[in-house]
């Protein structure tokens, strides 16, 4: 696959006001947000891009739920092939799957009832909660009860995405990534996607894919451009528009505990307009927005001819971020800018860098224990031991657990990017990849505790392991900035090994 970049440009020459952007970084560093990328674009040009090292813009970074909106333009391809209606029924693709009873509401739920996330059911089906499933994800749907008529009420739920994939397997016999691929990954020239399967074998249609900040762009700028690239009709346009408009009115709204939606204070900015299209919501100013937990956004916004991706880590109770761009980003997308402004932006991005944590890189304690195995008390994470071993400039951590025997290198003060099979399923939203890219760091926070960091930098993840040393006693507490559950494991008690003769 031939890899392309989109058009750059200054941003006073697209009439973007550079110190608007600056005033966006500003915001966010004072209210401590943790943003890894934005980028923005106007008119036909890449205008800003912002990158916290080590993130940068062909590093894959995880999706989450703004999967879905790649998952709508597979389902957009097999209804433009003539495979697929939109009031076809969801029963009648997964006879093999089916309950022993099939109630009136289930039987009556279409394809666009999962497009726009109105199926009948309570309350939504989590991603989360289906990662710990070992059958079949179909079936686990299928036999969700289905309370209200379907097409009534709007419920957010992975579950609908999840279904949306399935069929587009049963129609084209491959997953939506291979079916993509040469349909939008390779005319768009993207680089390395990939996308989480079930246990069945199906991609996991509502999370799961993980793209670079580039074709997170590129996929936006596709949509801003009703589905054509480079003069070619990628995506149908009528189903580009279908997406966008709005198709669930404010009073069908309703959260994901079942309680009415309600739009935020009107004295506030809010979050999002009341609405949803086919995998997409409503924003302000006409716009619509992919959206995936933490803070993976793709914002379009097609009066002022422009889009903005960004990836964060961030609470889920933070809602300052959305807030701070459309009180300062998107005022600068129709301000006319200057050359000193730009500038000004340009040095400020070269600075951009995540924290790290500070402290000495020897201690005395580091001869004392290195290569000494700690055996941990039982514990509910079924850690039995691990070690540390501390060389010129770095360390290797070793773990043994019920999953195996994993290692991470550390820099001693710096960072060492390598790949682990060290798990944090619980603290990491159910996600337990076989394989693991991260960039780990050590430092001595005091003679007696060193600090470990572990950023999965193609996730939202990074964890931070502490330990406390006192004589032969060892303490473990292990941390990870964002999570929708768990996000400190309970303290692990151990004992160092006799020390060699």
């Amino acid at each position: 696959m031939t890899l392309t970049r989109l058009p750059r440009a200054t941003p006073s020459s697209r009439d973007v006001d550079a110190a608007g952007i600056t005033r966006f970084l500003d915001a966010v560093q004072l209210a401590g947000l943790e943003l890894h990328s934005f980028m923005v674009f106007k008119d036909d040009a890449v205008v800003a891009e912002a990158f916290w090292k080590p993130f940068g813009p062909d590093r894959p970074h995880m999706q989450h739920s703004a999967t879905k909106s790649w998952t709508a333009v597979a389902v957009g391809f097999v209804h433009a092939d003539g495979l697929l209606d939109l009031d076809d029924k969801v029963v009648d693709f997964f006879p093999e799957h089916l309950p022993a009873e099939i109630s009136p509401n289930l039987a009556a739920m279409t394809v666009k009832d999962l497009l726009t996330m109105r199926t009948g059911h309570r309350t939504g089906l989590s991603g989360g909660e289906w990662r710990y499933l070992t059958g079949s994800w179909i079936e686990a749907f299928l036999n969700e009860p289905v309370v209200e008529r379907p097409g009534t009420r709007f419920v957010y739920s992975s579950g609908s995405s999840y279904m949306l994939s399935a069929i587009v397997t049963k129609l084209t016999g491959q997953t939506v990534s291979d079916y993509l691929e040469p349909r939008l990954f390779r005319p768009l020239g993207m680089g390395e996607i990939s996308w989480d399967v079930s246990p069945e074998g199906i991609g996991t249609g509502g999370n799961g894919l993980s793209c670079s900040a580039e074709d997170m762009m590129k996929f936006s700028v596709l949509h801003l451009q009703d589905g054509m690239w480079n003069g070619q009709q990628v995506i149908p346009a009528d189903w580009v528009r279908a997406t966008r408009h709005n198709h669930v009115g404010e009073f069908e709204m309703m959260s994901f505990d079942g309680k009415r939606y309600r739009p935020a204070d009107p004295a506030g900015v809010p979050d999002i307009r009341p609405g949803y299209g086919y995998q997409w919501w409503m924003t302000p100013h006409g716009g619509t927005r992919a959206a995936g937990v933490f803070g993976q956004y793709y914002i379009l916004l097609p009066e002022q001819r422009a889009a903005i991706t960004i990836t964060a880590a961030l609470p889920l109770s933070e809602k300052r971020l959305l807030s701070t761009v459309w009180a300062e980003l998107f005022p600068a997308l129709t301000q006319p800018g200057s050359a000193a402004a730009d500038a000004a932006l340009s040095s400020r991005l070269a600075t951009l860098a995540m924290p790290v944590e500070a402290g000495a890189l020897q201690s005395p304690r580091a001869s004392e224990i290195s290569g000494r195995t700690i055996r941990f008390a039982p514990n509910a994470n079924h850690v039995s031991e691990a070690s540390l071993s501390f060389a010129a400039g770095h360390c290797e951590f070793r773990l043994v657990d019920h999953r195996g025997t994993h290692k991470i290198t550390l820099g001693l003060g710096h960072g060492i990017e390598g790949q682990t099979t060290m798990s944090g399923q619980d603290l990491h939203h159910a996600y337990q990849p076989d394989l693991m890219r991260v960039i780990a760091s050590g430092v001595w926070r005091d003679e007696a505790t060193f600090v470990m960091t572990w950023r999965y930098v193609e996730t939202v993840f990074c964890d931070t392991v502490i330990l406390r040393i006192e004589g032969d006693t060892i303490e473990l507490d292990r941390s990870v900035n964002v999570n929708a559950g768990l996000t400190k494991h309970p303290t692990l008690n151990g004992a160092l090994s006799r020390a060699a003769a």
